[in-house]
């Protein structure tokens, strides 16, 4: 039994909150270290060049996430004086995302460990509060191996503000410099679009999320051959487990949280 929907809820807090904050901490630090190496001053003089959460993490950005699945860290600023060539702002967009996906793998790498030493955890199947020590350490592994892929993937979408833009921008730019300004000049529009086309219409219709689904077969993948075995079950905080009776089935229909770093 997973106990009453305020209390998953409460528990799934408890538990994703060390990786949101690895995840979000690294993912900034790496766009704020190639912009130091390419010699801009700006994410040195903001601070940014920093591995403390409280550096990179903006307060009602973590909220919004743990509240309604939708979060965002704070955003490293550069001078494009220093960023000119078109494959320095891809690298410098990039940077983020792939800084997830190694630590992905590198926390993969610890459950493989974890998990040949002491095999009973896979059968944790549900995180609680009713774990043995080693289940806990499991928990928060998962939750973290789980938002490094989704920071990953979801920031590689090609619309602004999020780095796949970034990365499309800085390859193409110069081949369709009408095309990416007018995505820029409707990026509010255009991000809002996507939020509601790949997370809200699909659970309002019952049909699948498209981007949850993605996600979920990478993480899948990663998890076979990396961490090795049938990968868990994943769960990821939402008001949706305590506020609406079946929450925890509609929270599954509409799908995984978005992190835009």
């Amino acid at each position: 039994m997973l106990g009453s929907g305020v209390e998953f809820y409460l528990i799934l807090v408890i538990f994703a909150i060390p990786g949101i904050a690895l995840g979000f901490t690294v993912h900034e630090f790496c766009h704020a270290a190639v912009a130091n190496g390419y010699g801009d001053p700006t994410p040195r003089r903001q601070g940014r060049l920093s591995l403390n959460p409280a550096d990179q993490i903006d307060p009602f950005g973590l909220v919004m996430l743990l509240v309604i699945g939708f979060g965002f860290a704070r955003p490293v600023m550069y001078n494009p004086a220093y960023v000119r060539r078109g494959y320095q702002r891809a690298w410098l967009s990039a940077a983020g995302p792939v800084s997830n996906l190694v630590m992905a793998a590198l926390i993969g790498l610890v459950l493989r460990v974890l998990t040949a030493a002491d095999p009973s955890l896979s059968t944790c199947i549900v995180p609680s509060f009713n774990l043995p020590v080693l289940g806990f350490v499991y928990w928060f592994l998962v939750e973290a191996f789980y938002v490094n892929v989704i920071l990953c993937l979801f920031n590689l979408l090609p619309i602004p503000p999020l780095d796949g833009f970034g990365v499309a921008d800085g390859l193409l730019g110069s081949r369709f410099p009408s095309l990416f300004r007018w995505l820029e000049l409707h990026r509010n529009g255009l991000f809002i679009a996507l939020i509601l086309l790949i997370l809200v219409v699909p659970g309002l219709l019952g049909g699948a999320n498209p981007l949850y689904t993605g996600i979920l077969d990478v993480f899948n993948t990663l998890w076979t051959h990396v961490v090795g075995g049938p990968p868990p079950a994943i769960y990821f905080p939402s008001v949706l487990y305590a506020l609406i009776p079946g929450g925890q089935s509609l929270a599954s229909a509409l799908g995984t949280p978005c992190l835009a770093g």
